[in-house]
């Protein structure tokens, strides 16, 4: 799946064209993550930047960084404003305002994504 990825985002930058939509919220989720460039600074897996926290299991150890959050909540807040808990050894430098330039669908589907990374 990894290789049909990569030869289609290769596709797609050769001709210009932009990925089409995914049809379910997962899948969505992914591609505003890969539109907004959060693998810049974030890592999951193997792949990404290191600036910021590693995202790979974020479903779960959102619950355990901020007392009395639930996952969704964390990341909501984490997004909408990132300086409101940094994690320990991690600079405060995630761009303020993602939340604004996304569509209610969009945001939501970029949190259920990061709620699968367990």
């Amino acid at each position: 799946m990894r290789l049909f990825g990569l030869a289609l985002a290769i596709a797609v930058a050769a001709t210009g064209c932009s990925e089409p939509k995914a049809t379910d919220a997962i899948g969505r989720g992914m591609q505003v993550y890969r539109e907004k460039a959060c693998g810049s600074c974030h890592q999951i897996g193997s792949d990404g930047g290191t600036i910021g926290p590693p995202l790979t299991h974020i479903g779960t150890v959102a619950v355990t960084r901020a007392p009395g959050m639930d996952a969704e909540a964390y990341i909501v807040e984490s997004v909408l404003d990132p300086g409101a808990y940094v994690v320990p050894g991690y600079p405060d430098t995630m761009p303020r305002g993602l939340g604004r330039g996304l569509s209610q669908e969009d945001f939501d589907d970029l949190v259920r994504y990061l709620l699968t990374l367990k």
